[in-house]
């Protein structure tokens, strides 16, 4: 086949000028702009909502002693320790040494009411890494009546300070 026997078809635009492309691609660029700070602020908020995880709403530090319920909703109450949790060990080195303060741990409760994850955040008083142990291993071990949410169990995180004290 000849290049002759080809159909040759022209298309014919007419000319635009510079400042219509610009203008054209000005508006396309800000749509694009608005375009992908919608998609961004979307995920963000929902990548935020996802990375909070369970969080405990309310009062949620506990004490080892005497603890109560706080019920704001009916239906709908934090996380207890159920009666009889191991107490934490005082190190006998930290005892010997007169080392003395508090434990702030961090417990995530599952909706079956056991500790999925335990974690110092913080001390007052001395700071000695045998007494978090003491005060992680006991803690670990604790059950608790699960949160409640609209009358279903459901996970959350609550914090108890551990006393060591040697009482001289």
């Amino acid at each position: 086949m000849s290049m002759s026997s080809i159909p040759q078809h022209s298309t014919s635009h007419p000319p635009v000028s510079a400042s219509a492309n610009q203008a054209q691609g000005t508006t396309a660029a800000w749509l694009w702009v608005l375009l992908a700070v919608g998609v961004l602020s979307l995920f963000g908020w929902l990548g935020y909502r996802a990375l909070q995880g369970p969080v405990a709403t309310g009062p949620v530090s506990i004490t080892t002693a005497d603890t109560t319920s706080v019920v704001s909703v009916a239906g709908n109450n934090d996380a207890e320790p159920l009666p009889n949790n191991p107490m934490p060990s005082y190190p006998a080195a930290a005892l010997d040494a007169g080392v003395e303060g508090d434990v702030i741990v961090r417990l995530q409760i599952d909706s079956n009411g056991r500790v999925s994850n335990a974690a110092v955040v913080g001390h007052d008083g001395g700071v000695d890494p045998a007494l978090d142990q003491a005060a992680i291993h006991a803690l670990q071990q604790w059950r608790f009546q699960p949160a409640m949410r609209d009358g279903r169990a459901i996970n959350s995180v609550v914090q108890v300070p551990v006393e060591f004290r040697s009482e001289r």
